[in-house]
C-alpha cells in the first residue's frame, strides 16, 4: 500500500471495520437468536412428518449463513471499487 494517501487508507479500513462489524451482528442474530426461537417452529409439519422445528430452524440457519457470506463478499467488491476509483482520482 505504498503510495496511497493515508486520508484513503483511514477511510478503507473504516469502511472495512464498519462492513465486519455489521455482517458479525447479523451473524450473531442468525447464529444464535434463531435457534433461541426455535420453539416457535414446534407445531410446523410437513406432511405426514412429525414436528421438524430443530431441522427447519437449521435449514434457515445455514441458507441464511450464505446468504450473508454471500452479501459480504458483493460489498466488498463494492468497496474495493469505490477505493480503486479514489486512487484513480488522485484523492
Amino acid at each position: 500500500m505504498d503510495g496511497i494517501p493515508e486520508a484513503v487508507k483511514e477511510w478503507y479500513w473504516g469502511e472495512v471495520k464498519r462492513l465486519t462489524l455489521r455482517s458479525l451482528f447479523y451473524w450473531i442474530i442468525i447464529a444464535i437468536v434463531l435457534p433461541v426461537l426455535s420453539p416457535l417452529f414446534k407445531g410446523v409439519t410437513i406432511g405426514p412428518l412429525p414436528s421438524l422445528h430443530w431441522y427447519i430452524n437449521s435449514l434457515i440457519v445455514i441458507v441464511l449463513g450464505i446468504v450473508l457470506i454471500f452479501w459480504y463478499a458483493a460489498r466488498m467488491n463494492r468497496l474495493d471499487e469505490e477505493l480503486e476509483k479514489k486512487l484513480r482520482e488522485g484523492r
